[in-house]
């Protein structure tokens, strides 16, 4: 089964809790015990829980502690989402500052010594952290366990961000009704399929640059910032199937 057929089912559940359900067991698949997933209307808006969507299965005495000391001000992996596009693996040595060392020791006394932490950065604005966290050590295995899986959790990323919006309120996708051309149907199909832009252009029989042009207007079209977010949007209206 491939991560496309692997949570697309993320797209079809029509309660928060049935879907919040599956993203944890879908997490503890990968190893992470702990997920949390919050998404703000936009970067500007302050950065504390009462203005986020959120849902955790951390402890509920450490989400307590982390926002009564206003944590997310401290919290390195925060601030890297805030700047960055890219995971963000959890070691010791990111959380340099005192402050920041002080928060990690009280955060392993409650199961999360390591992790990744994804970015989520939508098309309009909209600003999000993902979590997955484990209470293993922080090893040099671990590190490589996580670097070879990276792919996969982005992909799984992608898809609870475009499922969240039926369940987030002044979120949600535009241009429902898209029109696209033949070939950028193809495209989409072939890049679901796994196909990068070099094999889509043979199969197509055109050049690796209008394959590239296509996906400029299928993003454009899908107000998606990624070739992987516009293919969840399309399998989600039915565009495209996930298999």
């Amino acid at each position: 089964m491939n991560s496309i057929e692997r949570y697309a089912d993320l797209l079809s559940y029509n309660t928060v809790t049935e879907w919040r359900n599956q993203i944890f067991r879908l997490g503890s698949d990968f190893g992470y015990e702990k997920v949390l997933l919050a998404i703000f209307p936009d970067c500007n808006s302050p950065m504390e829980a009462e203005y986020a969507f959120l849902l955790s299965n951390y402890s509920a005495d450490w989400r307590k502690n982390y926002d009564e000391k206003k944590l997310g001000h401290v919290d390195p992996t925060v601030s890297h989402c805030l700047m960055k596009s890219t995971p963000l693996i959890w070691t010791p040595g990111i959380f340099a500052a005192e402050k920041q060392r002080n928060m990690y020791e009280e955060a392993c006394a409650y199961g999360l010594k390591s992790g990744v932490t994804l970015p989520i950065h939508g098309a309009r604005g909209e600003f999000g952290i993902l979590c997955f966290a484990s209470d293993i050590d922080p090893t040099q295995y671990f590190h490589r366990r996580v670097t070879h899986s990276l792919a996969e959790i982005s992909c799984f990323r992608d898809y609870i961000f475009e499922s969240s919006f039926k369940f987030i309120k002044n979120i949600s996708p535009t241009n429902e009704h898209i029109r696209i051309t033949n070939r950028e149907l193809e495209c989409l199909k072939w890049s679901a399929s796994g196909k990068n832009s070099w094999e889509i252009g043979e199969l197509l029989n055109c050049t690796e640059a209008t394959v590239n042009f296509h996906f400029s207007n299928i993003r454009r079209k899908f107000d998606t910032k990624s070739r992987q977010q516009a293919i969840v949007r399309a399998i989600r209206l039915g565009i495209i199937d996930p298999a």
